[in-house]
């Protein structure tokens, strides 16, 4: 019971620290970084908000969203 309990206090506050680093990015206009952070957090977590907080990071930094976006539904299917 002891390790399940460890790997998900490990991965909760993994989450909070990853978290907490895209905000840092984020305030202070390091876009491309939020984005590339958000986007590998999310594809490891398949979660499609912090996927969708990621594209607009990536839009923020001047990327193609459209293009961005294609590749963000054909990885989360």
């Amino acid at each position: 019971m002891s390790r399940c309990r460890a790997a998900i206090s490990e991965s909760s506050e993994d989450s909070v620290r990853v978290e907490k680093k895209i905000k840092d990015y984020e305030s202070s206009g390091m876009w491309s970084h939020a984005a590339e952070l958000a986007d590998k957090r999310s594809e490891k977590t398949k979660d499609k908000s912090l996927r969708m907080r990621a594209l607009d990071d990536y839009k923020k930094a001047g990327y193609d969203v459209d293009t961005l976006s294609k590749h963000a539904n054909s990885n989360m299917d």
